[in-house]
């Protein structure tokens, strides 16, 4: 007589595992797969039609032509890629109503691998701000809306440099707690105030430390409130930082370059890491 035998559990385990269908999830790196929108969300490429496509091919010479270049760093499938893709299409689009020497351009980080590493590129999207073809040092890292993004390349398109020709304008920025520049200049134009307006395009903001706000002025009695001698060889520059309470003055050659360096050295508070050493006013 036959007997049957009884499977153990262990072979009921085998059997129930191979009986289970399976799924491979697509790789979101092909180019022919579209992951649904529950994962990622629909580029929507209507709005990208004034966003610049960037290649190794053509990356160095766009950017000698244009002063002003704006450029993300996108992985096609990268969730906040293309959360920012319609966003940042629709901010080129306004842009293009505005005339200025800005454009906005994209460049697929999965593909121009070299480009992607030459610009120390960690993370997606990641957005950076050129200036005659040179990256600002802080990458982009406000909301990604269409208003944000036009308001972050408009402060650095923008008036680089407030006037301020009375004493009550001063008195405002003196008690506003927000780390000011104030140069005092023979003229509000001329070689020396487009020097401070270079320099504060050269300036940026990053994580830790707020945009820095810089004026000019010829008024003697500003100057007076900034601890500034109206008597002084002008153009003379000083750095407010009121959470110290006290002025930094500025002693370098009156050009951008130094100018930037100078208020990136001394911005931040004086526990930190400071290269420069300029002269301090302590009684401020």
């Amino acid at each position: 007589m036959a007997t049957m035998q009884i499977p153990t559990p262990r072979s009921l385990l085998l059997l129930l595992f191979l009986a289970t269908p399976f799924f491979v999830l697509p790789n979101p790196s092909s180019a022919s797969v579209s992951l649904p929108d529950i994962i990622l969300p629909e580029v929507v490429n209507d709005n990208e039609a004034h966003v610049v496509v960037l290649t190794a091919a053509n990356f160095s010479s766009f950017l000698a032509v244009r002063r002003h270049v704006v450029v993300d760093f996108y992985a096609p499938w990268c969730y906040w890629s293309r959360k920012l893709a319609p966003e940042y299409g629709a901010a080129a689009s306004h842009l293009v109503g505005w005339g200025l020497d800005v454009a906005l351009a994209k460049v697929d980080a999965t593909q121009e691998h070299d480009l992607a590493r030459a610009h120390d590129v960690q993370g997606y999207p990641t957005v950076l701000f050129f200036i005659d073809g040179v990256p600002k040092p802080y990458p982009y890292y406000g909301e990604r809306t269409k208003d944000a993004i036009l308001a972050w390349i408009s402060q650095r398109l923008g008036p680089a440099v407030q006037n301020v020709t009375t004493v009550d304008e001063a008195e405002k920025i003196i008690t506003s707690g927000e780390v000011a520049v104030l140069a005092l200049l023979d003229s509000l134009w001329g070689t020396h105030s487009d020097e401070l307006a270079a320099a504060s395009r050269l300036e940026d903001y990053d994580q830790f430390f707020n945009t820095t706000n810089f004026y000019q002025t010829t008024c003697p009695d500003v100057a007076k409130l900034f601890h500034v001698d109206p008597a002084a060889k002008r153009p003379s520059l000083v750095l407010l930082k009121k959470d110290e309470v006290m002025l930094t003055v500025y002693d370098g050659e009156f050009r951008a370059p130094a100018i930037a360096e100078f208020v990136l050295a001394n911005k931040i508070p004086s526990n930190m890491y400071r290269p420069y050493t300029g002269k301090r006013l302590s009684n401020f």
